[in-house]
């Protein structure tokens, strides 16, 4: 009878737990209010090639424009780094993360035919994400996208439609503090300093 209620209990406990991560989970973005990035964007192809690299992991590349032309127009505090995988020479460019090559391995898929075919998807919004890595807190900005075409090919591999319950989307970089303004700042902040007159 005890251990029955306390399995119950427990049960009860991992339930709320995991509601509590995926409602979490859910709302763990920010939409940010930047018109001009949503009316650039608008004028792009809304489509790109699937494509595999060698480890397996499955994307769509997109216009590089989605990358180069918006983080100009992006209106915050301090800079936009662009990802690593943008700015390397043997780097994906611009692109929507389909599948991970895990999930490949996983599931024992060891082909995707689809491989060159075009899938098309909608720009919803922009939006930034607070990750903690490396006890560091980083903001990454990216490009929501809607797109039922990658959600059935998911879906045709037996996998989940959406890449670890989050909608599709296109990493534009991350942002980092203007390190110069700061400088600058404290520069002034000790002229002034200097300038003051001592007190009698």
């Amino acid at each position: 009878m005890v251990k029955s209620v306390i399995k119950k209990s427990i049960f009860a406990v991992l339930l709320a737990a995991s509601f509590y991560s995926s409602a979490y989970a859910a709302v763990d973005y920010q939409i940010e209010n930047q018109p001009s990035v949503i009316e650039k964007v608008s004028e792009f192809k809304q489509k790109g090639t699937l494509k595999m690299k060698d480890n397996g992991y499955v994307y769509v590349k997109v216009d590089k424009d989605f990358i180069a032309e918006t983080l100009p127009l992006i209106d915050a505090p301090g800079k936009i780094v662009p990802p690593s995988h943008y700015k390397s020479k043997k780097g994906i460019g611009a692109h929507i993360s389909v599948i991970y090559e895990n999930e490949l391995i996983a599931n024992e898929i060891w082909e995707i035919k689809e491989l060159g075919e075009e899938f098309t998807f909608t720009v919803l919004e922009v939006r930034t994400v607070k990750l903690n890595r490396d006890n560091k807190l980083k903001k990454l900005w990216l490009i929501a996208v809607e797109a039922p075409e990658l959600e059935k090919l998911r879906e045709s591999y037996g996998l989940s439609s959406k890449l670890k319950g989050h909608d599709f989307h296109i990493t534009l970089g991350t942002q980092v503090p203007d390190k110069v303004k700061k400088v600058k700042e404290f520069i002034f902040a000790e002229e002034e300093l200097e300038a003051t007159p001592e007190a009698a």
